[in-house]
């Protein structure tokens, strides 16, 4: 008999509408879970089994039948909430209690979504672990910087859970943790009430075990649908462009020759797939998001580190000494850069429907000091584009390891339907 916290979003929800179960049900079984396994993964930095509970018989008191009810999430620390305090995995902001909720937060809660509480996230989504394991193997790194987003989804403590990306925070816990992570068009979803620490990149994400699931949550969390910025593309097979990138020798064996062995058989199975090749200015992305990347986050953070620079780890003020060491030409040659390789997007797409490129490197680092790295994200999310992990590879400890889907800006509804193509066609 399947447990009540292994059912997906829309399993559960189904089970409440459908009378089978109601949320109070659902919500003590994942409770149960995360009381279970806490202990070894830590993902959570607030969480209130009383509050939960009362949030869930309110639920089942509700009269009107809500898109989200009987869905259970969790909330990166980085996004304000009324019921918890917010502290952006720093000790500087410990116990800040902020009077309302983020708008994100607001739009599910108003969706009868159920929040199990707030998750571990990186010092102030940077490069700082917090306390989280891998729920697969608790001696490996879960990624950051949605470190606990990640790991209370792939260990069932909740059925889905909200992330944020600025360099590959979504997208690479997603791949080393074994569940779909999906990183939207930038802007595509609301950031008011989040700490903002990169205006041109962060960007909010959804974490699920399925890709229905990201689906149904992306439905009530977006602003508006994003529009396509092309016409609809002919008729025919899915057709993804394989790209192996400008740094496609960082990629261990394993993700080189199982993102080769993906190709094939996607090709089997009915898509079409081609090499494709980016143009030549698409190597400088990576740099220049670093560059503004770290240019943006000093100047986020001028206060703190004048305030209370005792109060931050070392790795974080070395970010922010780059920074703002950083000459401002610089900082507008990256922004230059960007715009224009924005402006090839277009024929770096041509008539694909996506593209297939590596998530992470390789495996989850063991230990837990260092995160990994999101060379292959850095890119995209400067671009803009969507983009989404799907636990498709395996490493050589037997750990998950998620290849990336990239779909041109605005086209995020069409890139959800061509993962859930792929889910389909590699029987997974």
């Amino acid at each position: 008999m399947t447990e009540l916290s292994d059912l997906t979003g829309a399993e559960a929800i189904a089970a409440v509408r459908d009378k089978d179960a109601s949320v109070t049900e659902i919500a003590t079984a994942c409770l149960d879970r995360i009381r279970t396994r806490e202990p070894v993964v830590h993902a959570f930095a607030h969480h209130d089994p009383l509050l939960v509970r009362q949030r869930a018989e309110e639920l089942d008191r509700g009269l009107t039948s809500s898109p989200l009810r009987g869905m259970t999430l969790a909330i990166k620390d980085l996004m304000d909430t009324a019921d918890y305090p917010t502290e952006f995995g720093s000790r500087i902001y410990a116990g800040r209690r902020p009077v309302r909720d983020a708008a994100l937060v607001t739009r599910l809660n108003s969706a009868g979504a159920l929040v199990m509480g707030k998750t571990v996230t990186t010092e102030f989504a940077l490069f700082e672990p917090g306390p989280t394991t891998n729920p697969w193997d608790a001696a490996h790194t879960p990624g950051g910087s949605s470190s606990g987003s990640a790991a209370a989804t792939a260990d069932g403590m909740v059925a889905a859970a909200i992330g944020t990306q600025t360099a590959g925070s979504v997208i690479r816990p997603a791949a080393f943790c074994g569940v779909v992570g999906f990183k939207p068009s930038f802007g595509a979803l609301d950031r008011a009430g989040l700490k903002v620490m990169s205006p041109s990149l962060d960007t909010l994400g959804v974490f699920a075990r399925t890709v229905r699931d990201i689906e149904l949550v992306y439905r009530c969390a977006r602003v508006v649908s994003p529009r396509r910025n092309r016409p609809e593309r002919r008729a025919g097979p899915v057709r993804i462009g394989f790209v192996r990138t400008s740094h496609w020798e960082m990629a261990d064996p394993t993700v080189m020759h199982g993102l080769e062995a993906l190709a094939e058989e996607l090709a089997v199975a009915g898509f079409e797939v081609v090499e494709t090749t980016l143009p030549p200015s698409f190597a400088d992305l990576v740099p220049a998001h670093a560059a503004i990347m770290e240019r943006e986050v000093a100047e986020t953070l001028h206060d703190e580190l004048a305030r209370d620079p005792h109060l931050l780890s070392d790795s974080t003020k070395e970010v922010l000494r780059r920074g703002s060491a950083q000459p401002r030409e610089a900082y507008v040659r990256a922004r230059t850069t960007a715009s224009e390789c924005r402006s090839l997007l277009s024929r770096a797409f041509g008539d694909l429907d996506a593209i297939l490129t590596p998530a992470v490197t390789g495996e989850a680092p063991r230990g837990l000091s260092y995160t990994g790295d999101p060379i292959f994200c850095r890119a995209w999310t400067l671009l803009g584009t969507p983009t989404i992990s799907l636990p498709l590879l395996a490493g050589p400890s037997g750990l998950p390891i998620g290849v990336q889907f990239v779909g041109h800006p605005g086209e995020d509804h069409s890139l959800l339907k061509v993962a859930s193509a792929v889910l389909r066609g590699t029987q997974h």
